[in-house]
Protein backbone atom coordinates (compact mmCIF):
# COMPACT_ATOMS: atom_id res chain seq x y z
CA UNK A 1 0.00 0.00 0.00
CA UNK A 2 1.11 3.60 -0.85
CA UNK A 3 2.02 6.13 2.54
CA UNK A 4 -0.75 7.57 2.97
CA UNK A 5 -1.07 11.40 4.29
CA UNK A 6 -3.19 11.52 6.25
CA UNK A 7 -3.14 7.66 6.91
CA UNK A 8 -7.22 7.15 7.42
CA UNK A 9 -9.47 9.04 5.78
CA UNK A 10 -11.14 11.11 8.35
CA UNK A 11 -14.52 10.42 9.99
CA UNK A 12 -16.08 13.84 9.11
CA UNK A 13 -15.46 13.91 5.40
CA UNK A 14 -18.35 14.37 3.95
CA UNK A 15 -17.64 12.76 -0.27
CA UNK A 16 -18.66 9.16 -0.78
CA UNK A 17 -16.47 9.74 -3.69
CA UNK A 18 -13.42 10.93 -1.90
CA UNK A 19 -13.88 7.75 0.63
CA UNK A 20 -14.21 5.14 -2.36
CA UNK A 21 -10.52 7.24 -3.89
CA UNK A 22 -9.01 6.74 -0.75
CA UNK A 23 -9.64 2.98 0.32
CA UNK A 24 -8.91 2.04 -3.52
CA UNK A 25 -5.71 3.93 -3.27
CA UNK A 26 -5.07 2.78 0.76
CA UNK A 27 -5.78 -0.87 -0.19
CA UNK A 28 -3.53 -1.12 -3.76
CA UNK A 29 -0.48 -3.50 -3.92
CA UNK A 30 2.17 -2.79 -6.30
CA UNK A 31 2.13 1.08 -5.39
CA UNK A 32 4.72 0.88 -1.75
CA UNK A 33 6.85 4.08 -3.41
CA UNK A 34 3.70 5.91 -3.61
CA UNK A 35 2.36 9.22 -1.55
CA UNK A 36 -0.77 10.33 -1.60
CA UNK A 37 -2.48 12.98 0.58
CA UNK A 38 -5.87 13.51 0.73
CA UNK A 39 -7.55 17.04 1.45
CA UNK A 40 -4.53 18.93 0.52
CA UNK A 41 -5.06 22.41 1.82
CA UNK A 42 -3.83 25.42 -0.53
CA UNK A 43 -3.08 28.29 1.34
CA UNK A 44 -1.47 29.84 -1.78
CA UNK A 45 -4.33 29.35 -4.39
CA UNK A 46 -3.27 30.74 -7.94
CA UNK A 47 -7.22 32.47 -8.17
CA UNK A 48 -8.53 32.31 -4.69
CA UNK A 49 -7.49 33.17 -1.23
CA UNK A 50 -7.42 29.41 -0.32
CA UNK A 51 -8.20 26.15 -2.34
CA UNK A 52 -7.84 22.50 -1.46
CA UNK A 53 -7.02 19.70 -3.94
CA UNK A 54 -9.08 16.42 -2.94
CA UNK A 55 -6.02 14.16 -3.92
CA UNK A 56 -2.47 14.38 -5.10
CA UNK A 57 -0.39 11.89 -6.22
CA UNK A 58 3.55 11.45 -5.82
CA UNK A 59 4.51 8.16 -8.19
CA UNK A 60 8.17 7.78 -8.91
CA UNK A 61 9.70 8.38 -11.93
CA UNK A 62 6.35 9.81 -13.79
CA UNK A 63 5.06 13.05 -11.92
CA UNK A 64 2.40 14.56 -9.44
CA UNK A 65 -0.91 13.93 -10.14
CA UNK A 66 -4.12 16.12 -8.58
CA UNK A 67 -7.19 14.55 -8.66
CA UNK A 68 -10.67 16.22 -8.35
CA UNK A 69 -13.20 13.73 -6.95
CA UNK A 70 -16.93 14.11 -7.43
CA UNK A 71 -19.23 11.37 -6.26
CA UNK A 72 -22.56 12.52 -7.55
CA UNK A 73 -24.38 10.21 -9.11
CA UNK A 74 -25.73 12.25 -12.09
CA UNK A 75 -24.23 15.43 -13.54
CA UNK A 76 -25.32 18.16 -16.28
CA UNK A 77 -23.80 21.07 -17.82
CA UNK A 78 -25.14 23.90 -19.58
CA UNK A 79 -24.90 27.66 -19.91
CA UNK A 80 -24.34 28.41 -16.58
CA UNK A 81 -21.97 26.11 -15.86
CA UNK A 82 -21.42 22.30 -13.83
CA UNK A 83 -24.51 21.17 -11.95
CA UNK A 84 -23.53 18.54 -9.66
CA UNK A 85 -26.71 15.84 -8.09
CA UNK A 86 -28.96 17.75 -6.37
CA UNK A 87 -27.34 20.87 -5.79
CA UNK A 88 -29.57 24.03 -5.75
CA UNK A 89 -26.94 26.14 -7.83
CA UNK A 90 -23.88 25.44 -10.96
CA UNK A 91 -20.29 25.39 -10.33
CA UNK A 92 -19.55 28.05 -12.95
CA UNK A 93 -15.66 26.93 -12.79
CA UNK A 94 -16.52 23.08 -13.66
CA UNK A 95 -14.19 20.15 -12.46
CA UNK A 96 -11.75 20.06 -15.03
CA UNK A 97 -10.71 23.73 -14.40
CA UNK A 98 -11.04 22.90 -10.64
CA UNK A 99 -8.65 20.41 -11.11
CA UNK A 100 -6.23 22.38 -13.38
CA UNK A 101 -5.81 25.46 -11.09
CA UNK A 102 -5.40 23.24 -8.10
CA UNK A 103 -2.43 21.78 -10.27
CA UNK A 104 -0.95 24.71 -10.91
CA UNK A 105 -1.06 26.32 -7.16
CA UNK A 106 0.87 23.31 -6.51
CA UNK A 107 3.67 23.27 -9.31
CA UNK A 108 3.98 27.28 -7.60
CA UNK A 109 4.39 25.43 -4.16
CA UNK A 110 7.40 23.26 -5.37
CA UNK A 111 9.02 25.78 -7.95
CA UNK A 112 8.98 28.23 -4.45
CA UNK A 113 10.79 25.65 -2.23
CA UNK A 114 12.64 23.75 -4.89
CA UNK A 115 13.80 25.76 -7.93
CA UNK A 116 15.64 22.59 -8.93
CA UNK A 117 12.57 20.45 -8.80
CA UNK A 118 10.16 22.88 -10.68
CA UNK A 119 10.05 21.07 -13.88
CA UNK A 120 8.75 17.85 -12.67
CA UNK A 121 5.83 16.69 -14.56
CA UNK A 122 2.68 17.85 -12.77
CA UNK A 123 -1.10 17.35 -13.96
CA UNK A 124 -4.68 17.12 -13.18
CA UNK A 125 -7.50 14.70 -13.90
CA UNK A 126 -11.08 14.05 -12.65
CA UNK A 127 -12.31 11.19 -11.33
CA UNK A 128 -16.67 10.51 -11.02
CA UNK A 129 -16.65 7.23 -8.92
CA UNK A 130 -19.97 6.58 -9.39
CA UNK A 131 -21.66 7.71 -13.18
CA UNK A 132 -20.19 7.10 -16.77
CA UNK A 133 -19.29 9.92 -18.32
CA UNK A 134 -19.69 9.58 -22.38
CA UNK A 135 -18.79 13.20 -22.66
CA UNK A 136 -15.76 15.20 -25.06
CA UNK A 137 -15.01 18.69 -24.68
CA UNK A 138 -12.04 21.08 -25.99
CA UNK A 139 -11.25 21.88 -21.91
CA UNK A 140 -10.14 18.48 -21.18
CA UNK A 141 -8.00 15.42 -22.97
CA UNK A 142 -10.15 12.30 -23.19
CA UNK A 143 -7.66 10.68 -20.79
CA UNK A 144 -7.98 13.23 -17.91
CA UNK A 145 -11.55 11.86 -17.06
CA UNK A 146 -11.93 8.71 -14.98
CA UNK A 147 -15.43 7.41 -14.86
CA UNK A 148 -17.10 4.24 -13.36
CA UNK A 149 -17.06 2.57 -16.25
CA UNK A 150 -12.84 2.70 -16.69
CA UNK A 151 -12.82 2.35 -12.63
CA UNK A 152 -14.94 -1.15 -13.72
CA UNK A 153 -11.92 -1.51 -16.55
CA UNK A 154 -9.02 -1.07 -14.70
CA UNK A 155 -7.35 -1.04 -11.27
CA UNK A 156 -7.39 2.86 -9.62
CA UNK A 157 -3.64 3.08 -9.65
CA UNK A 158 -3.15 1.45 -13.16
CA UNK A 159 -5.39 4.50 -14.45
CA UNK A 160 -3.56 7.48 -12.59
CA UNK A 161 -0.26 5.76 -14.06
CA UNK A 162 -1.83 5.91 -17.55
CA UNK A 163 -2.59 9.87 -17.14
CA UNK A 164 0.58 10.37 -16.36
CA UNK A 165 1.96 8.81 -18.65
CA UNK A 166 -0.55 10.11 -21.51
CA UNK A 167 0.63 13.60 -20.41
CA UNK A 168 4.30 12.83 -20.84
CA UNK A 169 3.46 11.75 -24.32
CA UNK A 170 1.29 14.65 -24.75
CA UNK A 171 4.06 17.47 -23.49
CA UNK A 172 6.59 15.79 -25.87
CA UNK A 173 4.49 16.00 -28.66
CA UNK A 174 4.13 19.70 -28.07
CA UNK A 175 7.84 20.13 -27.49
CA UNK A 176 7.26 21.89 -24.06
CA UNK A 177 10.78 23.73 -23.30
CA UNK A 178 10.85 23.48 -20.26
CA UNK A 179 10.22 18.97 -19.77
CA UNK A 180 12.62 16.77 -20.76
CA UNK A 181 11.91 13.19 -22.20
CA UNK A 182 15.11 11.03 -20.67
CA UNK A 183 14.09 13.44 -17.01
CA UNK A 184 12.11 10.29 -15.30
CA UNK A 185 11.43 11.94 -12.08
CA UNK A 186 10.93 12.08 -8.91
CA UNK A 187 13.22 9.51 -7.84
CA UNK A 188 12.50 7.80 -4.66
CA UNK A 189 14.14 10.48 -2.62
CA UNK A 190 12.60 13.40 -4.36
CA UNK A 191 8.85 11.86 -3.82
CA UNK A 192 9.47 12.27 -0.65
CA UNK A 193 10.90 15.51 -0.74
CA UNK A 194 7.61 16.69 -2.56
CA UNK A 195 5.80 15.36 0.26
CA UNK A 196 7.66 17.47 2.73
CA UNK A 197 6.98 20.18 0.69
CA UNK A 198 3.75 20.20 -0.31
CA UNK A 199 2.56 18.44 3.78
CA UNK A 200 5.41 18.99 5.91
CA UNK A 201 3.27 17.48 8.95
CA UNK A 202 -0.07 17.00 8.10
CA UNK A 203 -1.06 18.43 11.56
CA UNK A 204 0.42 21.53 10.46
CA UNK A 205 -2.87 22.33 8.44
CA UNK A 206 -4.98 22.44 11.12
CA UNK A 207 -4.75 25.14 14.11
CA UNK A 208 -4.58 24.13 17.58
CA UNK A 209 -7.94 25.31 18.35
CA UNK A 210 -9.25 23.21 15.78
CA UNK A 211 -7.18 19.78 16.48
CA UNK A 212 -8.07 20.47 20.10
CA UNK A 213 -12.29 21.26 19.01
CA UNK A 214 -11.59 18.27 16.52
CA UNK A 215 -9.86 15.43 19.83
CA UNK A 216 -13.18 17.17 21.78
CA UNK A 217 -15.36 16.20 19.39
CA UNK A 218 -14.63 12.82 19.31
CA UNK A 219 -14.26 11.90 23.05
CA UNK A 220 -17.70 13.10 22.70
CA UNK A 221 -18.87 11.36 19.44
CA UNK A 222 -17.36 7.89 21.22
CA UNK A 223 -19.35 7.40 24.29
CA UNK A 224 -22.14 6.15 23.30
CA UNK A 225 -21.69 3.07 25.92
CA UNK A 226 -21.88 5.59 28.57
CA UNK A 227 -25.37 6.28 28.14
CA UNK A 228 -26.37 2.68 26.93
CA UNK A 229 -24.97 1.57 30.00
CA UNK A 230 -27.06 4.26 32.17
CA UNK A 231 -30.20 3.47 30.01
CA UNK A 232 -30.19 -0.44 30.68
CA UNK A 233 -29.66 0.31 34.42
CA UNK A 234 -32.47 2.76 34.43
CA UNK A 235 -34.87 0.48 36.68
CA UNK A 236 -31.93 -0.95 39.11
CA UNK A 237 -31.32 1.36 42.21
CA UNK A 238 -27.69 0.46 43.08
CA UNK A 239 -25.46 -0.35 40.40
CA UNK A 240 -21.39 -0.34 40.15
CA UNK A 241 -20.10 0.16 36.64
CA UNK A 242 -16.44 -1.27 36.13
CA UNK A 243 -14.01 -0.74 33.52
CA UNK A 244 -10.90 -0.15 32.54
CA UNK A 245 -9.40 3.66 32.17
CA UNK A 246 -10.49 5.24 29.43
CA UNK A 247 -13.52 3.60 29.47
CA UNK A 248 -15.97 6.66 30.16
CA UNK A 249 -16.19 6.32 33.94
CA UNK A 250 -16.27 9.97 35.01
CA UNK A 251 -18.76 10.46 32.04
CA UNK A 252 -21.11 8.24 33.11
CA UNK A 253 -20.99 9.36 36.60
CA UNK A 254 -21.47 12.69 35.35
CA UNK A 255 -24.33 11.98 33.32
CA UNK A 256 -25.68 9.87 36.20
CA UNK A 257 -25.67 13.34 38.39
CA UNK A 258 -27.44 15.57 35.99
CA UNK A 259 -30.27 12.76 35.06
CA UNK A 260 -30.72 12.26 39.11
CA UNK A 261 -30.65 16.07 40.05
CA UNK A 262 -33.35 16.52 36.62
CA UNK A 263 -35.44 14.07 38.25
CA UNK A 264 -35.43 16.24 41.55
CA UNK A 265 -33.64 14.41 43.63
CA UNK A 266 -30.77 15.77 46.26
CA UNK A 267 -27.33 14.27 44.88
CA UNK A 268 -24.02 13.73 46.67
CA UNK A 269 -21.04 13.38 44.14
CA UNK A 270 -17.85 12.06 45.94
CA UNK A 271 -14.52 11.07 44.33
CA UNK A 272 -11.35 10.34 45.82
CA UNK A 273 -8.25 12.84 43.90
CA UNK A 274 -8.19 16.58 44.81
CA UNK A 275 -7.58 17.49 41.20
CA UNK A 276 -10.69 15.61 39.89
CA UNK A 277 -12.27 16.90 41.95
CA UNK A 278 -11.85 20.60 41.24
CA UNK A 279 -12.00 19.41 37.93
CA UNK A 280 -15.83 17.94 38.28
CA UNK A 281 -16.54 20.93 40.19
CA UNK A 282 -16.58 23.33 37.43
CA UNK A 283 -18.08 21.06 34.95
CA UNK A 284 -21.03 20.62 36.98
CA UNK A 285 -21.75 23.94 38.63
CA UNK A 286 -24.83 23.98 37.23
CA UNK A 287 -26.49 21.15 39.12
CA UNK A 288 -25.43 23.02 42.19
CA UNK A 289 -27.65 23.49 45.10
CA UNK A 290 -29.32 19.88 43.76
CA UNK A 291 -25.75 17.90 43.89
CA UNK A 292 -23.18 18.26 45.89
CA UNK A 293 -19.80 17.77 44.38
CA UNK A 294 -16.77 17.31 46.08
CA UNK A 295 -13.84 15.26 47.43
CA UNK A 296 -14.66 12.44 49.67
CA UNK A 297 -12.18 14.17 52.26
CA UNK A 298 -13.46 17.29 52.02
CA UNK A 299 -17.18 16.45 52.26
CA UNK A 300 -15.94 14.46 55.82
CA UNK A 301 -14.29 17.90 56.60
CA UNK A 302 -16.89 19.60 56.18
CA UNK A 303 -19.37 17.33 57.97
CA UNK A 304 -16.94 17.48 61.15
CA UNK A 305 -16.52 20.84 61.02
CA UNK A 306 -13.07 20.30 61.38
CA UNK A 307 -10.01 21.86 59.22
CA UNK A 308 -6.93 19.13 57.92
CA UNK A 309 -4.13 19.44 60.29
CA UNK A 310 -0.33 20.62 58.63
CA UNK A 311 0.82 17.28 58.98
CA UNK A 312 -2.06 15.36 58.54
CA UNK A 313 -1.05 12.23 57.56
CA UNK A 314 -2.32 8.59 56.63
CA UNK A 315 -3.76 8.03 59.92
CA UNK A 316 -5.60 11.29 60.08
CA UNK A 317 -7.50 10.89 56.14
CA UNK A 318 -8.33 7.09 56.75
CA UNK A 319 -9.43 6.74 60.57
CA UNK A 320 -9.31 9.55 62.54
CA UNK A 321 -11.53 11.89 59.93
CA UNK A 322 -14.03 9.26 59.09
CA UNK A 323 -14.62 8.83 62.88
CA UNK A 324 -15.32 12.17 63.50
CA UNK A 325 -17.37 12.71 60.22
CA UNK A 326 -19.70 9.69 61.88
CA UNK A 327 -19.87 10.78 64.79
CA UNK A 328 -21.13 14.11 63.90
CA UNK A 329 -23.39 12.30 61.67
CA UNK A 330 -24.55 9.58 64.47
CA UNK A 331 -25.32 12.82 66.84
CA UNK A 332 -27.57 14.41 64.48
CA UNK A 333 -25.40 17.80 64.44
CA UNK A 334 -24.77 17.68 60.46
CA UNK A 335 -27.61 19.39 58.65
CA UNK A 336 -28.72 18.83 55.32
CA UNK A 337 -26.47 16.08 55.06
CA UNK A 338 -29.23 13.13 54.08
CA UNK A 339 -29.43 12.49 50.26
CA UNK A 340 -31.44 10.97 47.92
CA UNK A 341 -28.80 9.67 45.46
CA UNK A 342 -25.12 8.54 46.07
CA UNK A 343 -22.56 8.74 43.34
CA UNK A 344 -19.44 7.54 43.77
CA UNK A 345 -16.46 7.98 41.18
CA UNK A 346 -12.90 6.13 41.57
CA UNK A 347 -14.64 3.68 43.91
CA UNK A 348 -11.87 1.48 44.29
CA UNK A 349 -10.39 4.03 46.31
CA UNK A 350 -13.53 4.88 48.48
CA UNK A 351 -14.74 1.53 49.00
CA UNK A 352 -13.08 1.17 52.97
CA UNK A 353 -15.48 0.33 55.59
CA UNK A 354 -14.45 3.50 57.90
CA UNK A 355 -15.19 6.22 54.34
CA UNK A 356 -18.24 3.09 53.71
CA UNK A 357 -20.22 3.84 57.18
CA UNK A 358 -19.97 7.78 56.63
CA UNK A 359 -21.57 7.34 53.15
CA UNK A 360 -23.76 4.89 54.69
CA UNK A 361 -25.42 7.79 57.28
CA UNK A 362 -25.78 10.28 54.17
CA UNK A 363 -27.68 7.61 52.10
CA UNK A 364 -31.54 8.16 52.03
CA UNK A 365 -32.32 4.19 52.88
CA UNK A 366 -28.60 3.53 53.16
CA UNK A 367 -26.17 1.68 51.35
CA UNK A 368 -28.34 -1.73 51.43
CA UNK A 369 -31.89 -0.34 50.39
CA UNK A 370 -30.53 3.12 49.07
CA UNK A 371 -30.27 4.31 45.44
CA UNK A 372 -26.29 4.60 44.32
CA UNK A 373 -24.00 4.55 41.14
CA UNK A 374 -20.78 3.44 41.68
CA UNK A 375 -18.00 3.87 39.25
CA UNK A 376 -14.40 2.23 39.43
CA UNK A 377 -12.01 0.44 37.75
CA UNK A 378 -10.71 -2.58 40.05
CA UNK A 379 -8.42 -4.19 37.60
CA UNK A 380 -5.35 -1.14 37.77
CA UNK A 381 -6.67 1.95 39.13
CA UNK A 382 -6.90 0.67 43.28
CA UNK A 383 -3.54 2.63 44.01
CA UNK A 384 -4.34 3.78 47.54
CA UNK A 385 -5.83 0.54 48.76
CA UNK A 386 -3.28 -1.91 50.42
CA UNK A 387 -2.90 -5.29 48.34
CA UNK A 388 -4.43 -7.19 51.00
CA UNK A 389 -7.82 -5.06 50.91
CA UNK A 390 -10.37 -6.11 48.30
CA UNK A 391 -12.29 -3.51 47.87
CA UNK A 392 -15.40 -4.80 46.39
CA UNK A 393 -15.15 -7.76 48.99
CA UNK A 394 -16.10 -4.44 51.31
CA UNK A 395 -18.99 -3.16 49.26
CA UNK A 396 -20.46 -7.03 49.30
CA UNK A 397 -20.11 -7.47 52.99
CA UNK A 398 -22.32 -4.33 53.57
CA UNK A 399 -24.61 -4.49 50.65
CA UNK A 400 -26.39 -7.94 49.53
CA UNK A 401 -27.84 -7.11 46.01
CA UNK A 402 -27.03 -4.91 43.64
CA UNK A 403 -26.30 -4.98 40.04
CA UNK A 404 -22.84 -4.75 38.13
CA UNK A 405 -22.33 -3.63 34.23
CA UNK A 406 -18.87 -3.51 32.99
CA UNK A 407 -17.22 -1.12 30.42
CA UNK A 408 -14.85 -2.44 27.96
CA UNK A 409 -14.95 0.18 24.97
CA UNK A 410 -12.09 2.57 24.90
CA UNK A 411 -13.10 6.01 24.19
CA UNK A 412 -10.60 8.03 25.22
CA UNK A 413 -6.78 7.02 23.89
CA UNK A 414 -5.80 6.51 20.07
CA UNK A 415 -5.41 2.90 19.19
CA UNK A 416 -1.75 3.25 19.71
CA UNK A 417 -1.76 4.52 22.96
CA UNK A 418 -4.42 1.97 23.47
CA UNK A 419 -2.17 -0.54 22.47
CA UNK A 420 1.03 0.51 25.24
CA UNK A 421 -1.34 0.63 27.97
CA UNK A 422 -2.13 -2.95 27.47
CA UNK A 423 0.94 -4.03 26.77
CA UNK A 424 3.21 -2.10 29.21
CA UNK A 425 0.31 -2.30 31.40
CA UNK A 426 -0.61 -5.72 31.52
CA UNK A 427 -4.19 -5.00 30.56
CA UNK A 428 -6.01 -8.43 31.01
CA UNK A 429 -8.50 -9.25 29.22
CA UNK A 430 -8.03 -6.32 27.28
CA UNK A 431 -10.40 -3.19 25.41
CA UNK A 432 -13.14 -5.20 23.59
CA UNK A 433 -13.18 -2.41 21.35
CA UNK A 434 -10.88 1.18 20.56
CA UNK A 435 -13.53 3.97 19.12
CA UNK A 436 -11.20 7.06 18.14
CA UNK A 437 -9.37 6.50 14.97
CA UNK A 438 -5.89 6.18 14.79
CA UNK A 439 -4.26 9.56 14.27
CA UNK A 440 -0.85 8.29 12.95
CA UNK A 441 1.31 9.54 16.19
CA UNK A 442 3.50 6.88 17.93
CA UNK A 443 4.21 6.72 21.88
CA UNK A 444 7.23 7.67 22.30
CA UNK A 445 9.51 5.55 24.46
CA UNK A 446 13.41 7.63 24.94
CA UNK A 447 16.07 6.37 27.51
CA UNK A 448 17.81 8.78 29.54
CA UNK A 449 21.17 7.78 31.55
CA UNK A 450 21.22 9.46 34.27
CA UNK A 451 18.56 12.82 35.65
CA UNK A 452 20.55 15.36 33.39
CA UNK A 453 20.17 13.46 30.42
CA UNK A 454 16.24 13.36 31.28
CA UNK A 455 15.97 17.09 31.84
CA UNK A 456 17.47 17.22 28.73
CA UNK A 457 15.21 15.03 26.65
CA UNK A 458 12.17 16.80 28.44
CA UNK A 459 13.62 19.68 27.14
CA UNK A 460 13.69 18.45 23.55
CA UNK A 461 10.23 17.34 23.51
CA UNK A 462 8.98 20.48 24.83
CA UNK A 463 10.31 22.69 22.27
CA UNK A 464 8.97 19.89 19.83
CA UNK A 465 5.72 20.40 21.20
CA UNK A 466 5.81 24.49 21.34
CA UNK A 467 6.82 23.97 17.23
CA UNK A 468 3.71 21.49 16.63
CA UNK A 469 1.49 24.51 18.20
CA UNK A 470 -0.06 22.80 21.17
CA UNK A 471 -0.49 25.35 24.88
CA UNK A 472 1.44 24.90 28.12
CA UNK A 473 -1.61 24.14 29.82
CA UNK A 474 -2.12 20.85 27.26
CA UNK A 475 1.01 18.96 28.41
CA UNK A 476 1.55 17.81 31.90
CA UNK A 477 4.35 16.00 33.17
CA UNK A 478 3.48 12.46 35.08
CA UNK A 479 6.33 10.66 37.32
CA UNK A 480 5.56 7.92 40.05
CA UNK A 481 7.10 10.25 42.35
CA UNK A 482 5.74 12.73 44.66
CA UNK A 483 6.18 16.63 43.47
CA UNK A 484 9.46 17.86 44.77
CA UNK A 485 11.31 14.89 43.83
CA UNK A 486 9.51 15.03 40.30
CA UNK A 487 12.04 15.33 37.63
CA UNK A 488 10.23 18.36 36.33
CA UNK A 489 10.71 19.85 39.84
CA UNK A 490 13.61 21.70 38.79
CA UNK A 491 14.11 21.89 35.14
CA UNK A 492 16.31 24.92 33.59
CA UNK A 493 14.01 27.61 32.35
CA UNK A 494 12.10 26.47 29.28
CA UNK A 495 10.11 28.05 26.67
CA UNK A 496 7.46 27.30 28.92
CA UNK A 497 7.18 27.56 31.84
CA UNK A 498 6.94 24.59 34.29
CA UNK A 499 4.77 24.19 37.69
CA UNK A 500 3.17 21.90 39.95
CA UNK A 501 -0.07 21.13 38.57
CA UNK A 502 -1.87 22.72 41.33
CA UNK A 503 -0.26 26.26 41.10
CA UNK A 504 0.19 26.18 37.03
CA UNK A 505 -1.53 29.00 34.81
CA UNK A 506 -3.09 28.71 31.36
CA UNK A 507 0.25 29.54 29.73
CA UNK A 508 2.64 26.65 31.76
CA UNK A 509 3.33 22.98 31.77
CA UNK A 510 1.78 21.29 34.94
CA UNK A 511 3.54 18.32 36.36
CA UNK A 512 2.46 15.88 39.42
CA UNK A 513 2.19 12.72 40.46
CA UNK A 514 0.36 9.68 38.57
CA UNK A 515 -1.67 8.87 41.49
CA UNK A 516 -2.96 12.86 41.99
CA UNK A 517 -3.89 12.95 38.09
CA UNK A 518 -5.90 10.01 38.55
CA UNK A 519 -9.42 10.07 37.00
CA UNK A 520 -8.18 12.88 34.95
CA UNK A 521 -6.56 13.47 31.34
CA UNK A 522 -4.62 15.56 29.06
CA UNK A 523 -3.58 16.17 25.40
CA UNK A 524 0.34 15.41 26.08
CA UNK A 525 1.71 13.22 28.29
CA UNK A 526 4.98 13.23 28.88
CA UNK A 527 5.45 10.14 31.68
CA UNK A 528 9.11 10.47 33.42
CA UNK A 529 11.29 9.00 36.18
CA UNK A 530 10.53 4.90 34.61
CA UNK A 531 12.89 3.48 36.59
CA UNK A 532 11.00 -0.19 35.95
CA UNK A 533 8.45 -2.37 35.53
CA UNK A 534 9.30 -5.30 37.47
CA UNK A 535 8.40 -4.77 40.81
CA UNK A 536 5.08 -5.39 41.68
CA UNK A 537 2.42 -2.60 41.59
CA UNK A 538 4.58 -0.98 39.37
CA UNK A 539 2.89 -2.28 35.95
CA UNK A 540 -1.07 -0.63 37.03
CA UNK A 541 0.84 2.89 37.87
CA UNK A 542 2.34 2.76 34.59
CA UNK A 543 -0.90 1.82 32.85
CA UNK A 544 -2.79 4.60 35.28
CA UNK A 545 -0.13 7.10 33.54
CA UNK A 546 -0.35 6.02 29.93
CA UNK A 547 -3.72 6.23 29.83
CA UNK A 548 -3.90 10.13 30.65
CA UNK A 549 -2.58 10.69 27.06
CA UNK A 550 -5.42 11.83 24.60
CA UNK A 551 -3.38 12.94 21.95
CA UNK A 552 -0.02 12.15 22.13
CA UNK A 553 2.20 9.55 24.51
CA UNK A 554 6.04 10.64 25.76
CA UNK A 555 7.56 7.92 28.07
CA UNK A 556 10.96 8.81 29.38
CA UNK A 557 12.17 5.32 30.95
CA UNK A 558 15.80 4.73 32.36
CA UNK A 559 18.11 2.60 30.66
CA UNK A 560 17.97 -0.22 33.34
CA UNK A 561 14.26 -0.34 32.24
CA UNK A 562 14.74 -1.73 28.47
CA UNK A 563 14.72 -4.97 28.85
CA UNK A 564 11.44 -4.99 30.94
CA UNK A 565 10.03 -2.82 28.26
CA UNK A 566 11.13 -4.99 25.34
CA UNK A 567 9.95 -8.40 27.37
CA UNK A 568 6.41 -6.71 28.01
CA UNK A 569 6.40 -6.31 24.45
CA UNK A 570 7.80 -9.38 23.04
CA UNK A 571 5.44 -11.43 25.20
CA UNK A 572 2.38 -10.13 23.19
CA UNK A 573 4.17 -10.64 19.61
CA UNK A 574 4.83 -14.19 20.74
CA UNK A 575 1.14 -14.99 22.24
CA UNK A 576 -0.18 -13.18 19.37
Amino acid sequence: MPRMLPADIYDGCPSPGEREVFVGLKNSPGIDDWVVLHSLDLAQHVRQVSGEADFVVIVPELGVLCLEVKGCTHVRRDDNGWWYGNDPKPNPRGPFRQAAEAMHSIRQQIAKARPDLSNIVCWSAVVFPFLTLNESSGEWHDWQLIDNQRLRARALPHLLRSVLLRARAHLQQRSALWFQTGDHRPSAGQVTELADILRPSFEVFASPKARAQQVESELKQYTAEQYRALDAMTTNPRVLFMGPAGTGKTLLAIEAARRGAAAGRRILFVCFNRYLGHWLVEQMGSLAPQARVSTLHRFMLDVAGASAPTSAGRSFWEVDLPARALSVLLEGAAANTLYDELIVDEAQDILRPDYLDVLDMCLRGGLSTGRWRLVGDFEKQSLYVNSTQDPLTALRHRVAAFAEYGLRENCRNPPRIACLAHLLGRLAPDYSKVLRPDNGIEPEILYYRDADHQKRLIADQLDALVKAGFQGNEVVILSSRADQHNIAHDLPPQRWEVRPLAERTPRQVGYCSIHAFKGLEARVVILGDVDDLAPPGTADLFYTGVTRAVERLIILANQAARASIINALLRRQVSA
